[in-house]
């Protein structure tokens, strides 16, 4: 019966959308149950497709959309082995115990919970926050049985080391999907977001991930800025952009290939940077924490401790300088920390430029 089946419900998408909408709930409900008790035979790609495309229907209407969720959630909780069982052994023995999703399963159910994140059906973020826990359950998961059927592989060189990153596409569309969190208006949301970014977007070995991709990351963050009255969300967007470039310019700058796209990708930082504080003065958070991140990354940039292209660093490091002293920002790095400090002689006590430097600035990288 199962292909009559397949057959019937392929019928559901024909049906008017008002009607559709009428009946959203009980539809979404009997899908969830199909779902989740028989998700292992819809293996076909074009039953795959099929539940892709239902779901995503049913979650436009509000009576359906939290039940087409409850449905995938509770898919990945009762199948996924613990995320915490990270040993590539162990974990192969937990999938051979019981019938888990596959890695073309696990995608068709990211490119719903993506529309989730990005608030695709009526602007509704409510469930954003789970959406991305379950990306991110989901993209280990899937990372994990790449690895396996890389370590099975006949032809593999047994002393080659497994990847980090075993899908370079698959780890910059949830890359791009965390930083929409990250930017998201709402103050909660955006923090979840700036934590998964550090977790997912970081790995272990950054040069596992080519340059270009790099490059094509860093100029989607800086384009994508929230709207200037969302403080805490652009402050969390400068942070994770400030992070990479300290993590990643070591490296990417001792390449002369990567100058011209470096410099410009600096200069949209500046851009952004200049806005945050525009027209503002201390007290004020957006500006304050704006130039407490950009002050550390000068500094860190004019470092001789930072490894990297030094006439490259100088310039960058100056054209922050130049931002600050701009918007009259110069020095309130010290202003700040002597406050928090009731009042305190300078810390360090140095004439390095690096006061707080690796104190209380990188607090807020």
């Amino acid at each position: 019966m199962r292909q009559q089946l397949r057959t019937s419900l392929s019928l559901i998408l024909s049906f008017p959308k008002p009607f559709l909408g009428r009946i959203a709930d009980r539809t979404a409900c009997g899908m969830a149950i199909i779902w989740r008790s028989s998700f292992f035979f819809f293996n076909a790609p074009k039953d795959l497709k099929f539940i892709g495309d239902i779901f995503n229907t049913l979650a436009s209407f509000e009576l359906g959309r939290g039940l087409i969720f409850d449905g995938i959630a509770s898919t990945i909780e009762f199948t996924l082995p613990d995320s915490s069982v990270t040993n590539i052994l162990e974990y192969e023995e937990k999938v051979q115990e019981t019938t888990t999703l596959s890695i073309p399963a696990c995608v068709a159910m990211q490119r719903v919970l993506f529309m989730y994140i990005y608030g695709s059906y009526e602007t509704d973020y409510s469930l954003a926050v789970p959406a991305m826990v379950c990306v991110e359950k989901l993209y280990k998961h899937i990372v994990q049985l790449m690895l396996i059927d890389n370590k099975n592989d006949p032809n593999r060189d047994p002393e080659e080391f497994l990847p980090s990153v075993p899908d370079l596409d698959l780890w910059y569309n949830v890359s791009v999907a965390f930083y929409g969190m990250c930017i998201n208006v709402d103050e909660e949301i955006s923090k979840q977001g700036l934590e998964a970014c550090q977790r997912h977007i970081i790995v272990s070995d950054l040069t596992e991930i080519p340059d270009n991709k790099w490059t094509n990351l860093f100029n989607y963050m800086i384009l994508k800025q929230p709207k200037i009255s969302s403080s805490m969300s652009r402050i969390n967007a400068l942070s994770t952009i400030t992070e990479l470039m300290l993590k990643l310019f070591p490296s990417m700058t001792t390449k002369e290939s990567n100058w011209k796209v470096l410099t410009d990708i600096t200069k949209k930082f500046v851009v952004v940077a200049d806005e945050n504080m525009e027209n503002r003065c201390s007290p004020d958070m957006l500006f304050d924490l704006t130039a407490t991140i950009v002050n550390h990354l000068s500094d860190q940039l004019a470092s001789p401790k930072f490894s990297s292209e030094r006439r490259y660093c100088k310039w960058a490091s100056e054209s922050l300088v130049k931002v600050l002293e701009k918007n009259g920002a110069a020095g309130i790095n010290k202003v700040l920390t002597k406050e928090k400090n009731g009042d305190k002689d300078d810390h360090d006590g140095g004439d390095d430029g690096n006061d707080g430097g690796d104190g209380d600035d990188g607090d807020v990288i």
